[in-house]
């Protein structure tokens, strides 16, 4: 994507809005920062943009200002159907959501969590696996942290580790995470995505590019999940907490193995874990399987 000179209008200036106008200027795009909040309401908040080449138009009607943008660049918090996304298209202009753009922009490897429930847990623990194996590690994304803040500054022998959400994945184009893992489906956020076909199609999107050489990990206990591993490109590997794989991460009585195609390995008793329940078994075994498949 090509930033120089161009007029990004990015809606939504919540943390992901902030950084990102950040990042764009980093790459000698014009931000025009635009939010149904007055400026008076940030406070302190939109300092770092002030006396940069970024436009304020905070308070105006958003879909007035495409008239004067290149790309339209949305937040997390703003739908893909939104009047000012209709409208870009409408218009011909390009669309972007944060996660697209950061991700476009970053250095170095990139793993990727999403699911209903379990994400934070799960990106915050393989962080740490990452951290302790001595890797340059950024958590970021749905977490609280925007990855456009790690694509400032990271560098090509880092590692990401990011927390996707399915507000986040409705507006992918090329995001490409060399791993990444889905925990389970369950009905939520209908009132964004209206039908669960959709919130589950917007969840899939996370291997939307993914390739023959990448990996998925995906909980074997969820039926949609387990169908959706069986025809989709990169390499599946399945976790399960109530039954042993031929091949996969699972829980045998107190122990969580690992199996692949050469060997079995013992990783841990659940006894010795902090983190208990079943429910927090199938985050450590998701961590688990993301790391080991990229490298660790």
């Amino acid at each position: 994507m090509k930033l120089e000179k161009k007029r990004v209008l990015v809606v939504g200036m919540a943390r992901s809005g902030i950084a990102a106008a950040e990042l764009l200027l980093r790459h000698g795009a014009i931000p025009v920062l635009s939010d149904m909040k007055l400026e008076e309401a940030f406070g302190d908040q939109l300092d770092s943009l002030r006396n940069t080449a970024c436009v304020f138009r905070l308070g105006e009607d958003s879909v007035k200002l495409l008239d004067e943008a290149d790309i339209l660049m949305i937040s997390p918090g703003v739908p893909i159907d939104a009047p000012v996304v209709k409208v870009a298209k409408e218009k011909g202009i390009p669309v972007v959501g944060e996660l697209e753009l950061a991700s476009s922009l970053l250095n170095g490897d990139m793993l990727a969590i999403s699911g209903t429930n379990g994400k934070t847990t799960t990106t915050t623990l393989l962080g740490k696996i990452f951290e302790n194996a001595g890797r340059i590690t950024h958590v970021a994304g749905n977490i609280g942290y925007p990855l456009s803040a790690v694509a400032i500054s990271a560098k090509k022998e880092d590692v990401t580790v990011v927390e996707v959400s399915s507000f986040q994945l409705e507006s992918v184009k090329t995001f490409h995470p060399h791993v990444a893992a889905l925990l389970n489906i369950t009905e939520d956020h209908l009132n964004r995505h209206h039908t669960m076909e959709e919130y589950i199609r917007v969840k899939e999107l996370i291997v939307k590019n993914q390739t023959a050489e990448d990996y998925c990990i995906l909980n074997y206990e969820d039926e949609v999940l387990r169908e959706f591993g069986r025809h989709i490109v990169p390499k599946t590997v399945y976790f399960s907490s109530v039954r042993k794989l031929d091949e996969g991460i699972y829980l045998d009585g107190d122990l969580i193995v690992l199996k692949t195609a050469d060997e079995e390995i013992p990783l841990v008793h659940t006894g010795e874990l902090k983190l208990l329940g079943q429910h927090n078994f199938e985050n450590v075994m998701a961590a688990v399987a993301m790391a080991y498949y990229d490298g660790v």
